[in-house]
C-alpha cells in the first residue's frame, strides 16, 4: 500500500492529537493502520515519536506497537563501546599529582618493600562461564541494576567477643574435582561495635554482588596511596610529610579508624566539607545578595557541632532574618528569584535527590512524578519574599535589584494553594506538599516552619537516601546511580541492599553525618586499590557499566583541593594570616588566579573544577 501526502498529513495530525492527550480510541487505532501499512508511514511514526514522545513518555501505551511488522526496518549496528578519551584536566592533574607527591612524600611515599607486609595474592582459579544468553532488547545487560537479595532486617545479636571478618569469596571441590565458587555467608556480628556492625554487612553485600558477577576486587591499597585517599576525601589535602612518617610509623592494628576519628575533629574537615556544600547549595559565581562569608560560617559551625542532616536541611529551609546575621538565608534567597522556580528544583534535586524540573511543564517522562508534584513544592515558598534592609522588594519583575544587605521574610498573609498551566492549556490546582507529606495551605500556617517541623520530627526516608548517595559517591567516585540526583524507578540503583542499609542506619543514628563517614571509610572497600586487575575489568563506571565497586575509582582534584594540596607541599600553610575568614580570602583570591591562568592556557575548554565557572 502506498503512503500518500494525505496520509502523512492525516498522520502527522494524529500524532499531535497524541501527544496533546486528547487523541480518542478510534483516533489510537487509525495511527496503527497507517503506521502499519507501509515503510514510510512506519518511519513517520518512529520519528515523530522519537522527537516529542518524550514530553508524554507514555504516548504509544495503547497503540499495539509490538503489531506493526519490522520487516522493512533495517536493524540498527551495535554500537561499539568506546572510553572517552582522555581530556586535558587529566593531563594536568597527572602532572599537579607527580608534582605534588614528589615534593610531600619524597621518600617516604615508597618505603623499603622490606618494611611492609604484602599479602599474598590469592590463586587464580577458572571458573566456568554459562553460556551467553540473548541481551535483552530494551534494556544492555550492563545498564542493569544488581538484584540482590534482601537485608536480614533482623538486629544483629550484640553479646560475645569475636570479631570475625567478612568471609570473602572461596572455592570448594567437589567430590568429582570441580571446582565452583561458593558463596560468601553473612558475617557473625556478635561482639562488633557500630561502626564494625554496619561495614561488615556492607563488605558482606557487595562481596555477595561480586561473587553473583564473577569479579575478583582489586588488592587493598598500599598505606601511602590509603593515607592519600582519606586526606584528601576528609582534609581536603594531601598529607605533609610529618603525617606520612607518622602513619607509616604506627603499627596499631586500629590506625586506619583512629586517623579518620582525628581528622573528623580536625579543622580541615570543618573546612573541607562547608567548602563542598557551599559549592553545591549556592554555586562558586558571585551574587550581589548572598552572603558567602556569613553561609559559610554557617555550615562550618553546623559540621563542627555535627549537626544532624535534617536539622541543617530544615534550618536552611525555613531560614529568617537578614543574610549577614543569619548565613542559613543565603541558600533560598541564592534561588528565590522567578517565582522560586529555581528553589524548587535545586531543594528537590539537592535533599531528595530528584530532578522534579522536568514535571515544571509536564509529567516526568521517565517516571510517575506529575506536574503537580513541582508546583505542590513550588507552594511552601509562596509566603516567602526577598528584601532590602529598607525593607522594599529585592526584586522587581522577577528580576534582582542592585546590590543590598538582603533578608529573608514569611508573608503569612498570604493563604491558599498557587495555580499553574498544564501543557494542554488547562488551569490546575497545587496545595503545598513535601514528598508526599501535606502542609496547611492556612494564611495563618508558616508553610516553612511547618516544612522545619516535619523534617525535625518524622523519618524522611528520601531525605537519608539522597545524601547517603552524595556522600559514597564522594568516597568511591561513583554513587549508587548516575547521576547521584537523579533517584527513582526510572533510574534503580546498583546494590540496593547496600543503599537501603545506610539509609535505614543512617536514619537510626539521627542523621549523625560523621557516623555515616566512618562506616563507608571503615569498608574494607573502601581499603581497597584503585588499579583495574584482570579480576575486574568489567567494573568500569567511566564506560557506562554499573559500578561493583571492587576497586575505588580515582577522581580529580577539585579546584580547592588543589589549591590547598600546592599550600601544604609547599608549607605556606605554616605563614600567614590563621583566622579562617582572611584565609578563604586568600583562597578565593589564589583559585581566581589559577583559573584565569587555565582558561589562558586551554582557552575553549570546559573548566575541570565543575559547580559554575569562577
Amino acid at each position: 500500500m502506498s503512503f500518500s501526502s494525505a496520509d502523512r498529513d492525516r498522520l502527522l495530525t494524529l500524532l499531535d492529537a497524541v501527544c496533546d492527550q486528547r487523541a480518542s480510541a478510534a483516533e489510537m487505532a487509525e495511527i496503527e493502520r497507517l503506521a502499519a501499512a507501509s515503510q514510510e508511514g512506519r518511519w513517520l511514526y518512529l520519528t515523530y515519536m522519537d522527537l516529542h514522545g518524550t514530553l508524554v513518555w507514555d504516548a504509544a501505551g495503547g497503540l499495539g506497537v509490538n503489531s506493526i511488522s519490522e520487516s522493512g526496518l533495517t536493524a540498527p549496528t551495535p554500537s561499539v563501546k568506546v572510553r572517552r578519551p582522555a581530556r586535558w584536566v587529566t593531563a594536568v592533574s597527572a602532572i599537579c599529582a607527580a608534582v605534588l607527591v614528589g615534593v610531600v612524600v619524597g621518600r617516604y611515599a615508597i618505603p623499603d618493600k622490606s618494611s611492609i607486609e604484602i599479602a599474598s595474592p590469592a590463586p587464580s582459579v577458572e571458573i566456568p562461564v554459562e553460556p551467553s544468553v540473548e541481551p535483552d532488547p530494551v534494556v544492555p545487560k550492563t545498564r542493569r541494576p544488581v538484584e540482590l537479595a534482601a537485608v536480614n532486617s533482623a538486629k544483629p545479636d550484640s553479646s560475645g567477643t569475636a570479631a570475625i571478618a567478612v568471609t570473602p569469596p572461596i572455592v570448594a571441590e567437589s567430590d568429582v574435582g570441580v571446582v565452583k565458587p561458593v558463596a560468601p555467608e553473612q558475617p557473625d556480628l556478635s561482639g562488633l561495635d557500630e561502626i564494625e556492625r554496619v561495614s561488615r554487612l556492607i563488605d558482606w553485600q557487595l562481596a555477595k554482588a561480586w561473587h553473583d558477577a564473577q569479579i575478583t576486587p582489586s588488592p587493598h591499597a598500599e598505606e601511602t596511596e590509603w593515607l592519600r585517599r582519606v586526606m584528601l576525601d576528609l582534609a581536603g589535602r594531601i598529607p605533609t610529610v610529618a603525617e606520612v612518617e607518622q602513619f607509616l610509623a604506627d603499627d596499631r592494628a586500629a590506625k586506619h579508624r583512629l586517623l579518620v576519628d582525628r581528622l573528623l575533629d580536625d579543622g580541615d574537615y570543618v573546612r573541607n566539607f562547608s567548602t563542598v556544600w557551599l559549592n553545591l547549595l549556592i554555586g562558586r559565581s558571585p551574587s550581589p545578595q548572598v552572603d558567602r562569608e556569613s553561609f559559610q560560617k554557617f555550615l562550618r559551625m553546623s559540621l563542627a557541632a555535627n549537626k544532624p542532616w535534617n536539622v541543617i536541611v530544615a534550618e536552611l529551609l525555613s531560614a529568617e532574618g537578614r543574610t549577614d546575621e543569619n548565613g542559613a538565608t543565603n541558600y533560598l534567597v541564592a534561588h528565590l528569584n522567578n517565582k522560586a522556580v529555581p528553589a524548587t528544583a535545586i531543594t528537590s534535586r539537592l535533599f531528595l535527590g530528584q530532578q522534579l524540573h522536568c514535571a515544571q511543564c509536564h509529567n516526568h517522562p521517565f517516571n510517575e512524578i506529575q506536574q503537580a508534584s513541582f508546583w505542590e513544592l513550588n507552594s511552601l515558598f509562596e509566603q516567602t519574599a526577598v528584601v532590602t534592609r529598607n525593607g522594599e522588594p529585592a526584586m522587581r519583575n522577577g528580576a534582582r535589584k542592585g546590590p543590598a544587605i538582603a533578608a529573608l521574610v514569611s508573608q503569612t498573609e498570604k493563604g491558599g494553594p498557587i495555580y499553574f498551566d498544564s501543557n494542554n492549556g488547562l488551569l490546575k490546582v497545587a496545595f503545598p506538599r513535601f514528598n508526599g507529606q501535606d502542609v496547611d495551605p492556612a494564611p495563618d500556617v508558616n508553610r516553612r516552619a511547618e516544612l522545619a517541623r516535619l523534617l525535625t520530627t518524622t523519618d524522611q526516608p528520601q531525605l537519608a537516601a539522597a545524601f547517603v548517595n552524595r556522600m559514597w559517591a564522594h568516597f568511591f567516585g561513583a554513587g549508587f546511580t548516575t547521576p547521584v540526583d537523579d533517584m527513582g524507578p526510572h533510574n534503580p540503583p546498583c546494590h540496593p541492599e547496600v543503599l537501603n542499609l545506610l539509609r535505614d542506619e543512617f536514619l537510626r543514628s539521627g542523621y549523625d553525618m560523621k557516623l555515616l563517614i566512618r562506616w563507608i571509610t571503615a569498608t574494607d572497600a573502601y581499603q581497597r586499590g584503585s588499579r583495574v586487575t584482570e579480576g575486574n575489568r568489567l567494573d568500569d563506571p567511566e564506560t557506562g557499566d554499573v559500578p561493583w565497586f571492587s576497586r575505588v575509582y580515582p577522581q580529580p582534584m577539585s579546584a580547592e583541593q588543589l589549591y590547598d594540596s600546592l599550600v601544604t607541599a609547599t608549607q605556606a600553610h605554616q605563614s600567614g594570616a590563621t583566622d579562617w575568614t582572611v584565609a578563604e580570602e586568600h583562597r578565593r583570591d589564589g583559585l581566581h588566579t589559577v583559573g584565569r591562568v587555565l582558561v589562558q592556557v586551554f582557552s575553549g575548554q570546559r573548566s575541570p573544577f565543575g559547580g559554575d565557572q569562577m
